[in-house]
């Protein structure tokens, strides 16, 4: 039920057909305000001056909005995957390329990628899972040429290379390197990780 008269912006919205993209873009920016404890519906109403009902006629409620975003993030990030691994000539380029495209993307969309991995509905899952498969394939092709041990299982190598890399995404994001005074460029990073484990 509508709760009140529409100000003039909410019906300049409505009339645009935009307050589903409205809605998604104030709750990136709330959440990098305010982190998802200060994240509600009824404040990014009010931010985006439309009736506190207004955001249900687009999302069922607090959850269904962060989860489109999270399925929104996945595509984003499986595309900057994808743009990576198209830099790459060979399969120890590759692995870095993702590594370091995983961080950037971390960097770029930090409000974003905190949810992204948080425990979410099956939607997200859905749409998260599909991300996984570039460096299953990247670690296949460097078992192929040697890089890699060929006997291991490839999803377990992956699944340990992506550890790896969400570690020094969320370190690198919350400063951590940087108070323990162990900060370096995403490359340099990415390159070492991957030192320990490439042959």
């Amino acid at each position: 039920m509508q709760s009140g008269p529409r100000t003039p912006r909410e019906r300049t919205t409505y009339h645009h057909g935009a307050l589903r993209e409205a809605l998604l873009d104030g709750a990136r920016e709330m959440l990098a305000e305010r982190g998802v404890e200060g994240f509600s519906l009824s404040a990014l109403a009010r931010r985006l001056g439309v009736s506190t009902a207004a955001p249900y006629r687009h999302f069922a409620d607090r959850d269904a909005l962060l989860d489109a975003l999270c399925v929104e993030g996945y595509a984003l990030f499986g595309a900057a995957l994808e743009r990576a691994g198209r830099t790459a000539d060979d399969p120890r380029a590759l692995l870095h390329a993702l590594g370091v495209a995983y961080l950037t993307f971390a960097r770029e969309h930090p409000a974003v990628f905190g949810v992204m991995f948080a425990e979410r509905g099956d939607a997200v899952i859905d749409a998260g899972a599909p991300t996984f498969e570039p460096l299953v394939d990247a670690v296949v092709a460097a078992q192929d040429v040697g890089a890699l041990p060929a006997g291991t299982d490839p999803r377990v190598l992956s699944r340990t290379i992506w550890a790896s890399l969400h570690g020094l995404a969320v370190l690198s994001r919350q400063r951590g390197f940087v108070k323990l005074r162990i900060d370096d460029d995403d490359e340099a990073l990415v390159r070492d990780a991957l030192a320990l484990l490439l042959r």
